[in-house]
């Protein structure tokens, strides 16, 4: 690490933190397809090869808690969580009822169980908190989970400094690991275990950390102790050891994108993945069961392997970059206008995207997706 590299102009962009968005929506999309959509319908299967690791969205969630502090040590908490709302949820919102349509009315008879009632829940994002409520699209499980952190940092930026923010950390990581024993004998401490997602609280726990090692506010060892911490938990948390170790790797290369040089490398193909970094919001929002959907209908015309993971991969893409224009953009600027600076795409510097986490998402097609918890709570956890 060069300190003096770790504060970079604000006017210049940095393909590193693209670049890390774009390599873990990648995760996303390849094991959501080879993965997550052969297990919940196997005929589609064999693809080509299977991408058994789930680690995407953990490191986009990360990333985002980096961005959340990075945005609040400005101040205006207010106007931070604002832009944050603006920029989730008219995209998310649409997205739920595209995705419902073509479950509804493109899938295969019978492929969904979904009806109203579930739509209705999942747009006021409170499906979580009722078991008897089926999401729309697993991926989704990120939204509230970021929406609830977005919140709470506001509340608690200037009332936590120092050992106190420190203490708090490792009690993100520590107390889930404290209380998952206890869930099988408390139903109202499951419901909130779960509709707060904190078997997801280690992530942000990192996020911040690597922020404020970043910043020179926390020391290399304490960090490297966290972040051990948050590695644990995520073992613990989702029983997937071979992906856990593949989020280690990625927080490695988040720690980079923090205080390290610029990936200036990756500047001959800049503009595809800064492209790419600015639609992965939306791509992640229409990519899993609508994707699922169009593998299908491939399938049924007579397209085998390579094609059906090129069709997924390309009506994400596609259908992520209109939702991107034709929604989050326009909806944003509507609903921020009256704010002064610009919204951004691209993170620059240690100056933060108003986008949210690049989303990205899970595991095996269970109720929970990207965190799957393991023990006898984990077939009613979603």
């Amino acid at each position: 690490m060069i300190p003096e590299q770790r504060h970079k102009s604000r006017t210049t962009r940095r393909v590193s933190w693209d670049v890390l968005r774009v390599v873990a929506i990648g995760c996303v999309l390849l094991h959501h397809a080879t993965l997550t959509s052969v297990s919940s319908h196997p005929d589609l299967g064999p693809l080509p090869f299977t991408f058994p690791m789930s680690m995407g969205a953990s490191t986009l969630m990360v990333v985002s808690a980096f961005f959340a502090c990075a945005t609040l040590s400005h101040g205006r908490p207010g106007r931070f969580v604002w832009r944050r709302l603006a920029r989730l949820l008219p995209a998310y919102m649409a997205a739920v009822l595209l995705t419902y349509a073509v479950q509804r009315w493109v899938a295969p008879e019978g492929w969904s169980q979904l009806d109203g009632r579930d739509v209705v829940y999942n747009l006021l994002l409170v499906n979580q908190w009722f078991p008897d409520v089926d999401i729309v699209d697993f991926a989704y499980w990120t939204v509230p989970v970021q929406i609830c952190a977005f919140v709470a940092g506001a509340l608690l930026v200037k009332r936590l400094r120092g050992t106190g923010l420190r203490v708090f950390l490792w009690g993100l990581v520590v107390t889930p690991l404290l209380l998952r024993p206890l869930l099988d004998h408390s139903y109202a401490l499951f419901t909130i275990y779960n509709g707060f997602a904190l078997h997801r609280a280690q992530l942000f726990a990192a996020g911040i950390a690597i922020w404020l090692w970043s910043k020179h506010r926390m020391g290399t060892a304490h960090l490297g102790a966290l972040l051990t911490a948050t590695l644990v938990a995520q073992a613990v948390h989702t029983t997937e050891y071979g992906s856990t170790i593949g989020f280690g790797v990625l927080l490695l290369l988040v720690c980079a994108a923090a205080a390290g040089p610029d990936w200036v490398f990756f500047n001959p193909v800049q503009r595809a993945v800064t492209w790419l970094a600015g639609i992965s919001y939306g791509v992640y929002l229409v990519h899993q069961q609508i994707g699922t959907v169009v593998m299908d209908r491939m399938h049924n015309a007579g397209l085998r392997s390579w094609w059906l993971l090129a069709g997924f991969l390309t009506s994400a893409v596609v259908l992520g970059w209109a939702l991107t224009k034709f929604v989050e953009r326009p909806a944003y600027r509507l609903l921020t206008q009256a704010q002064s600076g610009s919204s951004g795409s691209s993170p620059r510097s240690s100056e933060p995207s108003e986008r949210p986490v690049s989303h990205a998402s899970t595991a095996l097609a269970g109720p929970l997706t990207e965190l799957r918890l393991s023990g006898p709570v984990s077939s009613q956890l979603r």
